[in-house]
């Protein structure tokens, strides 16, 4: 059974901030902060990250899941992924990721649904995720990121929960997706 909190506004408050390093791509602060109890922590590292992100779980008619076999060369491990990546300035979520499932798996198409969305580091990090469903998508081009997809392949709701089943999908972003389609009744 879960306990309301008795403290209705527990906000930590932000004393202080100091960058650390600044890109396109993510800011590092350091932070002081006074929790409610009136104690500091000095110096909690924050990543900040400019864009948002979105993943999508492409179905084809036949039912079946394409998948991207990427390479992650900060983890060094090659894994099948959804389609996914960052969401550009001024673009809806909904484009990004109708983007993303075409520069990645040449899939276009198809009806798209919200999932969910969820901050996968929320202890550290700002990032946010957006996650989307695509019923009835057909690959009609090539795949247009050959730099960051190495292949594309459509995979059975068998072989989804064996991959899952045998740990041989690496990515947070992908299971998480996967799972939550899986949640929702949609595979």
């Amino acid at each position: 059974m879960s306990q309301e909190p008795k403290d209705k506004d527990p906000h930590w408050k932000v004393l202080r901030r100091e960058p650390v390093y600044s890109s396109d791509w993510i800011n590092l602060y350091k932070d002081w902060v006074q929790l409610p109890d009136g104690s500091v922590i000095p110096g909690h590292h924050v990543i900040e990250y400019v864009k948002e992100a979105v993943a999508v779980v492409p179905v084809n008619e036949a039912g079946q899941v394409m998948l991207v076999d990427h390479y992650r060369f900060i983890t060094g491990k090659r894994g099948w992924e959804v389609p996914a990546g960052g969401v550009d300035k001024g673009e809806t979520w909904e484009a990004a990721a109708r983007r993303e499932m075409l520069e990645e798996s040449g899939c276009t198409g198809g009806e798209l649904a919200f999932m969910s969305q969820y901050h996968p580091s929320n202890g550290s990090s700002n990032q946010l995720f957006a996650l989307y469903f695509a019923r009835g998508v057909a690959q009609t081009a090539p795949i247009h990121d050959t730099n960051e997809i190495i292949a594309a392949r459509w995979f059975d709701i068998a072989e989804i929960r064996e991959l899952i089943d045998q740990n041989r999908i690496p990515d947070g972003l992908t299971l998480t997706s996967l799972l939550m389609a899986f949640y929702k009744g949609l595979l």
